[in-house]
């Protein structure tokens, strides 16, 4: 009984010791400034409450007809289509966009123009434009990706999953 007792020790400190103390792999981060949009174009965005994210429907489009060039997807063709065909502003709620909106197709798209800048982000409390954020970007051991936006004070306000991992 002893003996057992003593193997079952040893495999559990010699399988928690094995773990590594993180489950992120990689880790990026930068500071990015925000461009204002143009004010005669059709803005695109997404309110989660916290922030409403608005991006010029030009700007999208040209990222999803660039897919169209590579892929031919009826999706993707669906979407420039759908883009196009907006007449007005159009901000979709967070939690009500599924149905009506590919949410993880935009928010890859989100994402890439939100890199580079091109977005117009207000702050939803203050009623006040955000001109600078901070961004992380994580990988971790499973290979699931994940951005995160924060406000310069370090207020987490935007999450979007880039790749689930295994």
């Amino acid at each position: 009984m002893e003996n057992q007792f003593k193997i079952l020790l040893l495999t559990l400190t010699l399988g928690i010791s094995s773990c590594s103390s993180s489950f992120i792999v990689k880790t990026k981060k930068k500071t990015i400034n925000l461009e204002s949009l143009p004010e005669n174009s059709i803005k695109v965005g997404v309110d989660n409450g916290i922030v409403q994210i608005v991006f010029d429907r030009n700007d999208l489009t040209d990222l999803f007809e660039k897919d169209l060039n590579e892929w031919l997807d009826p999706r993707i063709k669906s979407y420039v289509e759908n883009l196009k065909s907006l007449k007005s502003d159009t901000i979709y709620k967070k939690d009500k966009t599924i149905g009506i909106l590919p949410l993880s197709e935009y928010e890859l798209k989100f994402h890439s123009l939100i890199l580079n800048g091109k977005a117009e982000i207000k702050n939803k409390e203050t009623n006040e434009n955000i001109k600078r954020i901070k961004y992380k970007f994580t990988r971790d051991k499973l290979g699931g990706q994940n951005a995160y936006f924060y406000t310069e004070n370090g207020i987490e306000f935007y999450e979007i999953l880039l790749a689930f991992g295994e």
